[in-house]
């Protein structure tokens, strides 16, 4: 499965997943292969506006899910609409969240629960 994980900088496996989707400065893609390997594909920077949609970049890559610490509404109705799903990371090292991750053991944040999250939390 392909998973991106919105974090700062160096980033990888070791970066901690804390700020919201559009105040991340990197976005790591990862392969997430049958057994638990993790193979680090792609990173590239965020440019604060001035580029494409970030979450249309992300979809483009042929994404399957995304993990963030938050993100705004629009974001996560544009990630729906493209079929990304939106994982909540909760300050934990990437290694971990992806991790957890390939054992389905992260939160799914829907529309749904959005209000009770809070916007970039």
């Amino acid at each position: 499965m392909k998973v991106c994980v919105a974090c700062q900088s160096p980033g990888g496996l070791e970066a901690e997943v804390t700020f919201p989707l559009e105040e991340s400065e990197l976005l790591d893609y990862y392969e997430v292969h049958r057994g638990g390997e993790i193979e680090h594909v792609a990173e590239t920077m965020q440019c604060a506006g001035s580029c494409s949609d970030v979450v249309e970049g992300i979809a483009m890559r042929g994404t399957e899910a995304v993990i963030v610490a938050g993100l705004t509404p629009a974001a996560l109705l544009k990630f729906r609409n493209a079929g990304v799903r939106v994982l909540r990371a909760e300050g934990k090292p990437v290694r971990e969240l992806i991790r957890a991750f390939s054992e389905d053991r992260l939160q799914e944040i829907g529309i749904d629960q959005f209000s009770r999250l809070g916007r970039g939390k």
